[in-house]
């Protein structure tokens, strides 16, 4: 496999470079709005993407945002073929460690964060089939977003320009019981648009016990109420009334029986059901030379959610403030802005007794059949953030920009035990903040190419999931779990050819990583718990290029190579893991597609993604005494094929959808540090599907 892989990367390395982000637009008119404030992509000196609606892909099952992403560098998104835990997606090694939703990576959908006050994210409400633009902003962020130290991501829905009204509903069905109905409508008149998506999907899941409903409605709509002035609102709503959870397993399992789920799991009626509004309304106001942005959001989550051992009911609301003042003058840009967020939840645990024994229990019956047994906690937990920032850039003459920035990140956590098992008061209060300075550097080598490096700090802190597991079991927060601080260093080169046919993205990094929030789990429970790690060093080589020879024709090449190794770890045991790899991240992987179009409406598509062997816990292998095979932690390597065939004629599409054509029996994600070695999350095998859609105006 590695031979392979070396085989490829030398071939990207020494190929003409052809592009990231292939323009149908002079490029440098693309600009990027990550950076909290629009700026000209060549200008900006971090690692950025910008994909719109001719760059991301079609014919999509719409169950996994890595559909949507896979040529971004850097960014890996394991689809863990469990509609209840979601996708994992890591970027630059950072969000490895996540059990469930995405961890430090912050994501905003339409200007509302998706992520929590507390750093964790969801994906609930996410409707795949209506992005039509995502920015990718690689690499520490803290000075623009806080607590988020692996990057950001950004995604805007479609709809709702330039038509008075049109509507266009569509069907997919596939392997795996995959059906998904759905309703698109937009339009507006005047100085009013609008776009409304709902949908209904429902998948029975290649592995057992993994089946799951959800239906969603999703509304964004602007009014222009003058020149300079513009409202935008917001609401995504999302019900999920079960989603079941088939867990991990074990290295003999998962090659032999990879489709099973074990037993224990099954009769804990592992799942979830999920009910969640979002809504917000942002105002713009666009002067002469000021530029004003500020949106308040809020949310609420029901989460009722038994995993082998307990039950937790969580309800959750949450809300902030979000506003950007920026402004130009002579050749001096500024920003300065403040984020204030609050989180509050109300949990409650109990032991759980698992399902009746002996009956057949349908998949829409088992929440309902989960039999609750003593109660283990109940606690208040809050979150309160306040992160003001200042950005400054000058112009150096013709060639040279310089970009700096400072934000001060301040946290509280609080916890009111209101169960006080054994008598003993858990209630207590954590503060944790940071100044996270940036200093970014970009050079014009020509009018469509840069040279940027860039120096930054970052700041995640623990969530409040993180901070309440407590291997012990009593209420209350870990005093011991520290947040994560992060040091990063970073050059890159992109660009243009004149003609739009060839661009460039590439980027080399070095990051350190003090107190890096490890996951794992003890005998006799499911949960994943938290340690810090003494220090990392994440070191990694980024590449995407794309080639557009033709309008009917394109291609990419995306490369990631990533080495992140222990510094300073030393066990409770007192081994010292120093020198051996992060679990979880692959240290090398290529993605490869062919895109053919015709001006009839046809097109075909070829991807192919390979990934390296992957160690599954921290050892790096067995322990020490153990007899078992060092490939039992490791996660093979795997290259998969999709493949996609469409058309589209007037106002009419179809289209067919093949994922892993050749049956690669592989496992798509694991559970670093899992408890009985069950790292392994079996991926489905040959997936067909097929879509048809209608546009009504």
């Amino acid at each position: 496999m590695k031979k392979w892989l070396s085989l490829f990367v030398g071939l990207v390395c020494v190929s003409p470079v052809f592009a990231q982000d292939t323009l149908t637009v002079a490029a440098d008119t693309l600009v990027v709005s990550a950076t909290r404030t629009e700026r000209p992509v060549l200008d900006v000196p971090f690692a950025v993407d910008v994909l719109t609606l001719k760059d991301l892909p079609r014919a999509e099952a719409g169950l996994s945002l890595a559909e949507k992403l896979r040529y971004v560098p850097g960014l890996v998104v394991d689809n863990r073929q469990n509609l209840s835990q979601g996708d994992r997606i890591t970027m630059r090694g950072v969000g490895a460690r996540a059990s469930f939703g995405v961890r430090g990576i912050r994501l905003v959908l339409d200007g509302i964060p998706l992520t929590m006050p507390d750093g964790q994210a969801q994906l609930n409400n996410l409707d795949l089939v209506d992005i039509e633009r995502v920015e990718v902003l690689r690499g520490p962020s803290a000075a623009l977003y806080g607590n988020a130290s692996g990057g950001v991501i950004l995604l805007h829905s479609g709809g709702g320009q330039g038509e008075p009204f049109s509507m266009r509903p569509s069907v997919v069905v596939g392997s795996d019981g995959l059906r998904r109905v759905q309703v698109q409508a937009s339009g507006g008149l005047d100085k009013h648009q609008y776009a409304v998506s709902g949908y209904r999907l429902v998948a029975d899941g290649y592995r057992d016990f993994s089946s799951g409903r959800t239906w969603a409605l999703n509304a964004h709509s602007t009014y222009q109420v003058s020149d300079r002035l513009s409202l935008f609102g917001v609401v995504h709503h999302v019900d999920s009334p079960f989603l079941l959870n088939p867990s991990s397993l074990d290295r003999a399992v998962a090659d032999s029986l990879p489709q099973s789920a074990r037993f224990f799991v099954r009769s804990q009626g592992a799942s979830k059901s999920v009910l969640q509004t979002q809504g917000g309304v942002t105002a713009r106001y666009v002067g002469a030379n000021v530029r004003v942005e500020s949106t308040v959001y809020g949310l609420t989550r029901a989460l009722y959610n038994p995993i082998p051992g307990r039950v937790i009911d969580l309800d959750r609301k949450a809300g902030g403030w979000r506003t950007v003042l920026s402004g130009d003058q002579s050749k001096v840009s500024w920003m300065v802005g403040l984020d204030v967020e609050a989180q509050r939840d109300t949990r409650q645990e109990f032991v759980n007794d698992g399902l009746p024994d002996g009956q057949v229990i349908e998949a829409s019956d088992v929440l309902k059949q989960v039999r609750l047994g003593a109660q283990l906690q109940e606690q208040k937990e809050s979150v309160t953030s306040f992160g003001p920032f200042v950005h400054l850039g000058w112009e150096l003459g013709p060639q040279w920009l310089v970009a700096l920035g400072v934000r001060y990140d301040h946290f509280v956590f609080d916890v009111a035990d209101r169960f006080q098992a054994g008598g003993v008061d858990a209630s207590g209060s954590r503060a944790m903040g940071q100044w996270s300075p940036s200093l970014g550097m970009t050079f014009r080598a020509a009018d469509l190419m840069s040279v940027y490096a860039n120096v930054g700090t970052a700041f995640q802190t623990p969530t409040t999931t993180e901070l309440g597991n407590r291997p012990s079991g009593v209420g209350g927060f870990n005093p011991d779990l520290e947040p994560e601080r992060m040091r990063s260093f970073e050059v890159g080169l992109k660009g243009f050819s004149a003609s739009g046919v060839v661009a460039y993205d590439l980027a080399g990094y070095v990051m350190t990583i003090r107190d890096m929030l490890i996951p794992f789990q003890v005998a006799g429970s499911e949960e994943i718990f938290y340690r810090n790690a003494g220090q990392t060093r994440n070191m990694g080589f980024e590449t995407h290029l794309r080639w557009t020879p033709v309008k009917a024709f394109r291609a990419d090449v995306s490369y990631s190579h990533q080495r992140f190794t222990f510094r300073d770890y030393q066990l409770e045991s007192g081994e010292q893991l120093s020198g051996n790899r992060v679990p979880g991240v692959p240290p090398h992987r290529l993605s490869i597609g062919l895109i053919l179009s015709h001006p009839v409406g046809a097109f075909a598509e070829v991807h192919v993604q390979a990934t390296d062997d992957v160690f599954a816990n921290d050892l790096n292998g067995p322990p020490v005494g153990s007899s078992k095979s060092e490939r039992d932690f490791v996660n093979d390597g795997a290259v998969v094929t999709d493949f996609r065939l469409g058309l589209r004629r007037s106002f009419v599409a179809g289209y067919l959808g093949i994922n892993n054509v050749f049956d690669t029996r592989y496992n798509s994600s694991i559970v670093p540090n899992a408890f009985g070695d069950r790292f392994f999350e079996p991926a489905a095998g040959r997936m067909v599907y097929a879509g048809f859609a209608v546009d009504v105006k």
